[in-house]
């Protein structure tokens, strides 16, 4: 065995430190065999090498290639080359690649960074304080102007990313110089070196105010809709073309006896009598054929309690941008009693005719 081989370092060592062979590889994740042979001249790859010198604390270019090879690494030689047109062109396309880059990144108001998980050094592109309003050269110019629950929220958030080695993304808010506070969508991973430990996060930033904004408007909308929903006075619902309940109000249950989701389960079809389904069948074709915009049907439906009730129905149709059906809204109108009364008439009208008729 050679005084100056991978090898004979490597036995040295372990007789330094007392180790033996099974203690390098439990240590390592590896066979005890797999020590024995490097300590017999065996070949060793990169990511072991590495692992074996942080386990040893040594320099790995010392352990694999001795102390020549470490000094000159230390102390290396400069080598200068002609310009040639193969550099001009490589270097001239590193440039304009670097350029596009740099007007996108700004363009888009695309924040990059890195943060040293071993110095807590931070670095930011140039186009931080132009999207978040402020200059970052620490984490504490960071933390600064965002709000107390978002920072611990982030904090924490980058402690299990950091302990877990994994990616994590995140929306925060941050206060301008002028008061004003801006929505930053962050998405950010974690960086390991050889051994595993996590040693750096990166990660980039952009500001998403205007789509939290329409966001909010977008729920607020919502919110608003459903109350004038809920509270109006008649029984509304949202039904698809093919029938199926879509949304209903509370008044359209009490209406009918079912919950919310037993009627979605159904179809307004499936509660139609059906000496009335093909009338209000023959009305809906026509409006979704575009020959009418609405139409108002009277037709007998079935309540939880299995007994029929007269409604009147009022619909009209929604259409996507496109033209195409989206849904249609119904009004529903409990006209039993008024059907009673009509009934009755109808009766003491018949009667009237009869006896008419008897005394002709």
């Amino acid at each position: 065995m050679l005084e100056n081989s991978f090898a004979f370092r490597l036995k040295e060592l372990l007789e330094h430190h007392k180790l033996t062979l099974q203690a390098v590889g439990t240590a390592l994740g590896i066979s005890r065999t797999a020590v024995h042979k490097w300590t017999r001249g065996g070949e060793i790859d990169y990511d072991n090498l590495r692992k074996l010198a942080d386990f040893l604390q040594v320099n790995w270019i010392w352990l694999r290639y001795g102390e020549e090879a470490l000094q000159n690494i230390q102390q290396p030689q400069v080598v200068e080359l002609p310009m040639t047109d193969l550099r001009r062109r490589y270097t001239a396309e590193i440039m304009e690649s670097e350029t596009r880059m740099k007007l996108a990144q700004e363009g888009a108001r695309i924040v990059t960074w890195e943060w040293n998980l071993i110095s807590d050094e931070v670095t930011y592109s140039p186009n931080v304080e132009q999207v978040y309003g402020w200059p970052v050269h620490r984490n504490e110019d960071f933390w600064a102007h965002l709000p107390a629950e978002d920072v611990a929220q982030m904090q924490a958030m980058y402690a299990q990313a950091v302990a877990d080695g994994s990616g994590c993304e995140c929306d925060f808010r941050i206060t301008r110089p002028d008061g004003e506070l801006r929505w930053i969508s962050s998405r950010a991973t974690v960086v390991r070196d050889s051994a595993g430990r996590s040693v750096k996060m990166v990660g980039i930033s952009m500001d998403n105010t205007e789509r939290q904004v329409a966001e909010q408007a977008l729920r607020n909308s919502e919110e608003r809709f459903r109350a004038i929903f809920e509270l109006a006075w008649g029984a509304l619902a949202y039904i698809d073309p093919d029938g199926s309940w879509q949304r209903v109000n509370n008044s359209l249950c009490e209406l009918l006896g079912y919950r919310p989701e037993e009627l979605y389960a159904t179809t307004f079809q499936q509660i139609t009598h059906p000496d009335d389904l093909a009338a209000n069948l023959q009305l809906l074709q026509r409006m979704l054929a575009g020959e009418t915009e609405r139409y108002e049907v009277e037709k007998r439906v079935r309540h939880k309690n299995g007994e029929y009730i007269w409604v009147r129905a009022r619909t009209s149709l929604q259409r996507r941008a496109d033209g195409e059906p989206e849904h249609l809204i119904s009004v529903f109108e409990d006209i039993s009693a008024e059907r009673q009364e009509h009934e009755r008439l109808q009766a003491h009208i018949a009667g009237l005719e009869a006896r008419l008729a008897q005394r002709a």
